[in-house]
């Protein structure tokens, strides 16, 4: 431990008057001696507040680097303007020119993407590449926020810096090789799913992708006031419950969840009888999850797919008609309510007047969804 001292002293990173130096030193010395980290390496981590994290990234990189961008594209046969090109879509900044962080996983990448262009439109590829790149940072950003708030805030709060960097390297050692065939297991299965959703109903093709779909938003009322009212721990315990509870009952009836914004989330069905059940089960089970009382709206016409998202009057008026139903209560409009009307199940239909919606030229008859 000592030989590296006067190194960590010369590079400003060690001061041995400092509440922590002693586990810091621990940690500098797992980084350097177990790792394999040289002293720029950590000089560098250091200014980026990344030393905790340092030996998980060195793990992540581990036979995935020694290419500049432009020598990883060109080894793919592809055009490094269009693999930059491809690149942004992702999400990514640039790449310095010599920086050699591209490897084999990324030569792949961009032939996969040069194989799709054999198919498809130049710019259809750049779409799904967009479409690809948010949803795995929306991956990649919960776990990382899980690893921080149940791994590294317990362990840094004892100072405990060389557990935190060993369970982080652990993880990506052990760990992210799972979660990537988990998600291709998950993605086949939702390719299946999805496909079924169309020829369930033999939705025809077209160039737009337009097809007829129940669309539904549901959101908490009063969320924006429980931000101020409720500690954030509490505040993160019920958005957890929100998400598994609507997440689970959605599920169950064979809709799809679409996406979440904040307190709310977006979800669609072919069949709109399962849409008007599913706004009532809705209410009902967060009722009793003991959450704040839901609202949803749902509405059923054409929809646009694009992208992994849905898009057209028929989802702007179940977004309106979320925004106008009260507290503990479900609208939907006169179109579904006179296609369904005669259709005995679990739910009926009340008049609930007409509204006034943005984006509407002509107030919009709605009807509030009850069980019979």
């Amino acid at each position: 431990m000592s030989e590296h001292v006067d190194d960590l002293v010369s590079a400003g990173l060690y001061d041995s008057a400092a509440p922590d130096s002693a586990q810091r030193l621990d940690l500098f010395v797992f980084l350097l001696d177990e790792v394999g980290a040289s002293i720029p390496e950590l000089v560098q981590a250091d200014e980026q507040g990344g030393l905790l994290s340092f030996a998980a990234f060195r793990t992540l990189r581990t036979g995935r680097d020694g290419l500049t961008f432009a020598e990883a594209a060109r080894q793919a046969e592809i055009d490094p303007n269009v693999a930059l090109n491809l690149w942004r879509g992702a999400g990514f900044a640039d790449p310095r020119p010599f920086e050699r962080r591209f490897g084999g996983h990324d030569i792949e990448m961009f032939r996969l993407f040069g194989l799709l262009a054999g198919f498809v439109p130049h710019e259809q590829v750049l779409q799904l590449m967009r479409t690809m790149g948010e949803a795995v940072r929306r991956i990649a950003e919960a776990e990382v926020a899980m690893l921080r708030s149940n791994v590294e805030a317990p362990l840094a709060e004892k100072r405990e810096y060389v557990e935190v960097a060993r369970t982080y390297r652990a993880v990506a050692h052990a760990m992210l090789p799972r979660i990537s065939d988990a998600m291709d297991a998950m993605h086949r299965h939702h390719l299946q799913a999805i496909g079924r959703r169309y020829s369930e109903v033999n939705a025809p093709t077209s160039a737009l992708n337009v097809v007829q779909l129940a669309v539904g938003f549901a959101d908490l009322a009063g969320y924006t006031s429980l931000w101020y009212e409720l500690e954030p721990q509490y505040l993160a315990v019920m958005l957890d419950r929100f998400e598994a509870t609507t997440g689970d009952v959605i599920a169950a009836t064979g809709a799809n969840v679409v996406k979440r914004i904040g307190d709310a989330v977006m979800f669609v069905s072919n069949a709109p009888g399962v849409a008007c059940s599913l706004a009532l089960d809705l209410l009902e089970a967060c009722a009793a999850a003991h959450l704040p009382k839901l609202r949803v709206g749902v509405a059923f016409g054409d929809v646009m797919v694009r992208q992994g998202d849905f898009y057209g009057p028929t989802v702007n008026l179940a977004a309106r008609l979320v925004a106008s139903a009260e507290a503990g209560t479900a609208l939907t409009d006169a179109g579904l309510q006179q296609r369904l009307e005669r259709v005995r199940s679990g739910y009926a239909f009340v008049a609930a007047g007409k509204y006034n919606l943005a984006g509407f030229a002509e107030p919009v008859e709605a009807f509030q969804l009850l069980r019979p």
